[in-house]
């Protein structure tokens, strides 16, 4: 049986799955040595759970990058394989998201996968792959 999401559906479970497992308080701040990079923190968290590049390391025509780290990237795959993910849905709606938590206008994103491929001798291989989406111009960019 094939199940259909439309998109509101989508944007509301990823928006009340991101509430649940980092809050829906976001705080960040800019790095005092560094102006250029602002980390984001969520509810209960030391570390950051994004990064928002404002120059260099930013994708190719963006203004505001949303890196999504690594272990905020395992976390959500743990509960969404990426089969379901749909990037460029997936994209829109953490931007969205993120925007909507802290007021930042980011339009681009950059995030890292896990993509687990059978293998003949029954041993599954992970690869991983990158993602890179401006959602202003609605196309797949460049990594900065």
């Amino acid at each position: 049986m094939k199940v259909i999401i439309t998109e509101s559906q989508y944007k509301k479970i990823v928006y009340n799955f991101l509430d649940s497992l980092f809050g829906p308080n976001y705080s960040y701040k800019r790095l005092s040595d560094n102006k250029t990079v602002i980390l984001i923190f969520g509810k209960d968290t030391s570390d950051d759970i994004f990064r928002v590049y404002t120059k260099f390391g930013r994708g190719e025509g963006c203004k505001k990058d949303l890196y999504v780290n690594d272990e905020t990237m395992d976390t959500i795959q743990n509960y969404i394989p990426i089969s379901v993910i749909k990037k460029k849905l997936f994209s829109k709606t953490i931007l969205s998201y993120v925007n909507e938590k802290t007021k930042l206008n980011i339009d681009c994103i950059d995030f890292y996968y896990n993509i687990e491929i059978d293998d003949d001798d029954d041993d599954n291989i992970l690869r991983v792959s990158r993602y890179n989406f401006n959602v202003k111009k609605n196309k797949k960019i460049k990594p900065g």
